[in-house]
């Protein structure tokens, strides 16, 4: 019984050996799972930082990569753009120096070309001279012969009369009485005469000095004191056709001519009239244009000159307050004409009167006073100002011209239309003309030739023409003694635009 339980014991301790060595097995094979389970994870864990840190390293090494080849590529492009600026700047050069060669080239054949067209004209010119000048040689011999005769005439009458006036005297100084008579009648009529003309003289100017146009004004169609002036208005007879004789660029013409109808109608409606700046080479029909349109509005027209205000000094602001107020006492208005404004309204008022470019007190003061009358609206007085060079007038000047002109040199169908009206007017209506000076191709040829002349060169030349038939006695005008006149002109004016160029450098 013992024994069974001893062994019972025994069996027991056994299972439970068994069992406990079944626990720790267990217990083992959880504790090596585990084990393993971290060997695993650590080792996961370490390559996973592994990987990051290759993955690092890669990155930074592409990166620098990118920045190598970044720094490689721009390197690379700065080294081509400045080939690239080398290439240019030396194409560049040499294209400048084609260029230039070029330019040479065609100047060089302008001037041989020039130089033949000149040589070509002056052998025409030089062949119609040599054969005019033979005619006036024999035109000059018949005229001599003609005065001769006609002196000879004028002897035989002269020795007639004188030696009847001697016959005269003679029997008059043998009566003494009738020859005191004479004296004193004589002496009487002269005296009469001598103190009636200083009489009438004195009695104008005094009139003149009181009621007359003031000094600055040097033309004016306002009705004055002036005998000659007056006979003058009340026998000049107004041309209706004036308008006609501005050629101008047809847009200028345009709106000149809408400026003359406003004009008009402000003078009917009795509204401010508007100040006109005219600006421009000398002799493109400023100061006609001027006159044409006091005319044409029915409105007094005063020119005076801007260089004749310099000289007058301290007295100059007193001259300019009296000619606005004389201008200002017309009711129906009056244009005031200032040519060469710039004498006078030019800029410098900022500037000390020493300085280079500055003003004199008196001009500053005369500068003022002229804004001062020209600062408001006025339906009394319309100021038209005229200059060669607008830049240089005063921007206070500038700011009271309502309507600002330029007046360009003629164009070719301007000068064209020129020459046919001075044509009429001086030669075709005067005298026997040549019909090649007449024919239109040469016109075309001459307008062609004188670019750059102004209309009052224009008018010149045709004058020319006519100086050119009078000097020589010719019954008319010939081709040959126009293009002689013409080539005179020509050589002038390319002498005065020489000598301008000498002057603007």
């Amino acid at each position: 019984m013992q024994e069974q339980t001893k062994q019972k014991e025994i069996q027991a301790q056994i299972e439970k050996t068994v069992t406990d060595r079944q626990s720790l097995a267990a217990q083992k094979a959880q504790i090596e799972g585990e084990e393993r389970r971290k060997t695993i994870q650590e080792q996961s864990e370490q390559a996973r930082r592994m990987a990051e840190y290759q993955a690092k390293l890669d990155a930074e090494l592409s990166q620098k990569k990118a920045q190598d080849q970044l720094r490689q590529n721009e390197e690379f492009l700065r080294q081509q753009h400045e080939q690239f600026m080398r290439q240019e700047s030396m194409r560049k050069k040499t294209d400048m120096e084609i260029e230039d060669a070029r330019r040479k080239t065609l100047a060089e054949q302008a001037r041989i070309a020039k130089e033949t067209e000149v040589a070509r004209v002056k052998a025409e010119a030089e062949g119609r001279t040599q054969q005019e000048r033979a005619n006036v040689d024999i035109r000059l011999q018949e005229m001599r012969a003609k005065m001769s005769e006609k002196r000879q005439t004028r002897l035989d009458t002269l020795n007639t009369t004188l030696s009847s006036l001697g016959s005269g005297f003679s029997n008059l100084m043998g009566d003494k009485q009738r020859l005191s008579a004479l004296v004193l009648a004589t002496t009487g009529v002269f005296v009469g005469l001598f103190a009636a003309k200083q009489g009438t003289r004195v009695t104008a100017t005094l009139i003149e000095r009181s009621l007359g146009k003031p000094p600055l004004v040097r033309e004016t169609s306002r009705w004055t004191f002036a005998p000659s002036r007056w006979f003058q208005s009340i026998f000049k007879k107004e041309d209706p056709k004036l308008f006609e004789k501005i050629v101008l660029e047809e847009t200028l013409s345009e709106r000149l001519q809408w400026t003359t109808n406003s004009l008009v109608n402000a003078r009917k409606n009795k509204t401010p009239f508007r100040h006109l700046l005219l600006y421009g080479p000398p002799g493109t029909g400023k100061t006609l244009f001027a006159r044409t349109l006091a005319r044409q509005s029915g409105l007094d027209y005063a020119i005076m000159t801007g260089g004749d205000v310099g000289p007058l000094g301290k007295d100059a602001v007193d001259e300019l307050n009296k000619l606005f107020k004389w201008a200002s006492g017309r009711k129906n208005g009056m244009i005031l004409f200032i040519d060469e404004a710039d004498a006078f309204l030019r800029q410098g008022r900022g500037l000390a009167p020493g300085a280079s470019g500055g003003m004199s007190e008196d001009m500053r003061n005369v500068l003022s006073a002229f804004l001062h009358h020209t600062g408001t609206e006025s339906n009394r007085i319309m100021v038209v100002l005229a200059t060669n060079c607008r830049d240089v007038l005063d921007r206070a000047v500038l700011d009271r011209m309502d309507e600002e002109f330029e007046f360009p040199r003629p164009g070719l169908e301007q000068r064209r239309q020129m020459l046919n009206m001075f044509m009429k007017e001086h030669i075709t209506e005067r005298m026997a003309v040549d019909p090649d000076v007449v024919d239109a191709k040469y016109i075309e040829e001459i307008a062609v030739k004188t670019e750059g002349f102004s209309g009052r060169q224009m008018s010149k030349l045709v004058l020319a023409f006519q100086s050119a038939v009078y000097g020589s006695g010719a019954k008319g005008l010939t081709k040959g003694m126009a293009e002689t006149v013409l080539n005179w002109k020509l050589e002038h004016f390319e002498m005065d635009q020489k000598h301008s160029t000498l002057v603007g450098q």
